[in-house]
């Protein structure tokens, strides 16, 4: 399991930034895609079937891109732009949190607290740097 410093997670800001805006539209209209099929009300068969294809192959290039992040060791949280770096807090495992549109990762949470427990980062050197940093 990988751990980043505020450093290391900060230097993949503009990575996470250009893959997030490729994404987004995707997730979007997949999200469309599916509130469609869910009502499928009035649309025929043959139809429906085409929207199935497209939102799988949506759903699927998502995937490759995304994946590519948790290949690095990244958490995606949210297909929309939501990213957790694991991290160590003194002792403790935490999560450096990122949401698309911030220019920095100046966020933290306990592992179990999730976004809504996100608190801002006082000092970058209260997190332990890495062998990477």
């Amino acid at each position: 399991m990988r751990y980043f410093s505020v450093e290391e997670a900060n230097r993949l800001v503009p990575l996470l930034t250009r893959t997030f805006e490729r994404v987004r539209p995707w997730v979007e209209r997949a999200q469309q895609l599916a509130d469609t099929l869910v009502s499928g009300e009035g649309i025929p068969g043959v139809q429906l079937d085409t929207l199935r294809e497209e939102r799988d192959v949506l759903l699927e290039r998502i995937r490759g891109e995304l994946h590519q992040l948790t290949e690095m060791g990244l958490e995606i949280k949210g297909a929309d732009g939501l990213v957790d770096f694991r991290a160590h807090r003194g002792d403790d495992p935490v999560f450096l949190c990122w949401r698309f549109g911030e220019p920095a990762v100046t966020h933290w949470h306990e592992l179990q607290d999730g976004f809504a427990g996100r608190r801002p980062i006082d000092s970058p050197d209260d997190f332990a740097p890495t062998w990477l940093s």
